[in-house]
């Protein structure tokens, strides 16, 4: 080692020595001249720091008559584990090798067990060794319990330091572990928020999904259940506290015919079904055409020219301006005003389409096949709602809905009482020998009417599921049809006949017609009994005002 300047003083460094904790601080003090004296002092520290360690310090490379003039002095400052203070009695763990107060860490001992706090091992008190320190230590001394001139009162803050540095040093074990959990809890919120943020991306994206499928997937038949149990409830309260019956324009027995026309063609003659709507006329002929005509001009408005068979129904929506024809072709068109062209043509039947009805709602339409089926169709879209099967496969020959709209009934040999929204057979009515051929409800939803091949008339009660009333009109019904107000029933067989109430279960017949000279194909009578038209196979409508 080489030092350019002919004194100086060098601090070497700090040492610390972990066997025992200590802090060795020194000093070498350098002159140029003979080595002369080497005086070291030292504080020995259980003998552990001999003479070699302290050569070891000593610059080599240089003569020994040339080598420097080094002093060594050494202060040992033995800290205490526990309270990190000076030691008064230092004692070491043999085991660890840590340093403590012998009072603070007897008394940590007899609190806590036998467990060294720094270590965490077994610690007896056998396991504890004093250090003997030499008086020769530059270090000041804590002051001694016997220069102080209060006793007592040291005594006192003697052990208030001891609690103090006991706790201190169960502070700082506590802080370390609570640092620990504070890490862990952490890591663990972070982890939950990077989860909690992917599973909200994710609902998200469900969100978006579920919302563009709606229009597509989504089934319709809940809406459709949801508007007709709606309306059923609005209807069946307007019957039961606001409707009131208006009375007759005219007696049955007063009407007579005042307009009769032929139309169609004369190759396929027959006109098979009529509806009316106002003034305005509907008809629908073996022709493959239906015709609006219009009984205060006598002119016929259009025709309705589409469809591949027959037209067997017709039927002018009650709200919309558009009229609906069903054809043994197994299709049905919605024409709509004002030029009349198809808007929808709709399908699912697999035979003839023999029934039509507009709901309540005016947003669907009920039809009936001779394919043994009847379907629910969505005016608005076009689409098919719903095609059931009746449970016998037998051909069904006409459909009606109830006016609340909760409830609908179709006719084969029976007729059977089905619910909109389960679409389920609810109540059958059996009493005809032969096929039914037209039903209709009653305005007040107590009652409906069924005509039959078997030439009956049968009344059916709604609330008791039984026949009430039967008429026998001698011939095959072809239609039936009440007014609106329920007091006047019309019958097509071969003729049209009029039959009024009279009584509780007492129906009349007040008057009929015999101008066709084919058979009567159908009847309808406008509100009030304002007229009445027939429709016949001889191609004729008539009129009755």
């Amino acid at each position: 080692m080489f030092f350019p300047y002919p004194t100086s003083t060098v601090r070497i460094g700090v040492l610390k020595l972990a066997l025992f904790d200590c802090l060795i601080l020194f000093e070498c003090k350098r002159t140029y001249s003979k080595l002369s004296s080497a005086s070291c002092s030292m504080v020995s520290t259980a003998n552990m720091v001999d003479s070699l360690a302290i050569s070891s310090l000593i610059p080599c490379g240089v003569r020994k008559e040339n080598r420097l003039n080094f002093e060594f002095k050494f202060r040992v400052i033995m800290l205490c584990g526990l309270s990190g203070a000076v030691c008064e009695v230092p004692v070491v763990n043999i085991k660890s090798g840590h340093v403590y107060e012998k009072r603070l860490i007897e008394e940590y001992l007899k609190t806590h067990g036998n467990l060294c706090p720094l270590s965490e091992t077994l610690l007896a008190p056998e396991d504890l060794i004093p250090l003997k320190l030499s008086t020769v230590a530059t270090g000041a001394a804590p002051p001694s319990k016997v220069t102080a001139s209060i006793p007592s009162l040291l005594s006192s803050l003697q052990t208030e330091y001891d609690a103090h540095a006991l706790e201190m040093f169960e502070l700082k074990q506590h802080l370390q572990t609570t640092r620990r959990e504070l890490s862990h809890a952490l890591y663990q919120y972070d982890a939950a928020c990077r989860v909690i943020s992917r599973l909200n991306r994710d609902i998200e994206a469900l969100k978006q999904s579920a919302s563009s499928s709606n229009g597509t997937s989504d089934d319709p038949w809940v809406h459709v259940t949801a508007a007709v149990a709606s309306r059923a409830k609005e209807l069946a309260h307007y019957r039961k506290k606001e409707r009131h019956v208006e009375e007759l324009v005219k007696t049955p027995a007063s009407l007579q015919v005042t307009t009769s026309q032929t139309f169609h063609q004369a190759d396929k003659p027959g006109i098979l079904t009529v509806d009316i709507k106002g003034e305005r006329v509907v008809t629908g002929g073996n022709d493959r055409h239906a015709k609006i005509f219009n009984i205060s001009t006598g002119k016929i408005e259009h025709t309705l020219a589409g469809h591949a068979k027959k037209v067997q129904k017709v039927l002018f929506h009650p709200t919309a301006d558009i009229a609906i024809t069903g054809s043994a072709d197994k299709s049905i068109k919605l024409w709509t005003a004002p030029t009349y062209e198809v808007a929808h043509t709709l399908t699912g039947h697999v035979g003839a389409v023999t029934g039509l009805a507009v709901h309540p709602t005016g947003s669907y339409l009920g039809s009936s096949s001779d394919d043994s089926s009847w379907a629910l169709h969505d005016l608005g879209t076009g689409s098919l709602l719903q095609n059931v099967r009746a449970p016998e496969a037998k051909a069904l020959l006409d459909f009606q809905f109830h006016p609340d709209g909760a409830i609908f009934a179709t006719a084969d040999s029976t007729v059977r009482i089905w619910d909109v929204a389960t679409t389920k057979n609810v109540a059958t009515f059996e009493g005809h020998t032969g096929t039914v051929n037209s039903i209709w409800f009653s305005e007040n939803g107590y009652h409906l009417v069924s005509g039959g091949s078997d030439g009956l008339v049968k009344f059916w009660d709604l609330r008791k599921l039984k026949s009430v009333l039967e008429l026998n009109v001698h011939a095959p019904v072809h239609a039936v049809h009440l007014e609106v107000g329920g007091t006047v029933l019309g019958v097509a067989t071969d003729k049209v006949a009029l039959y009024q109430e009279s009584g509780k279960k007492n129906w009349d017949i007040v008057q009929t017609f015999e101008n066709h000279k084919g058979q009567v194909t159908d009847v309808k009578l406008a509100h009030q009994l304002a007229f009445v038209v027939s429709t016949s196979l001889d191609r004729s409508l008539k009129v009755y005002a």
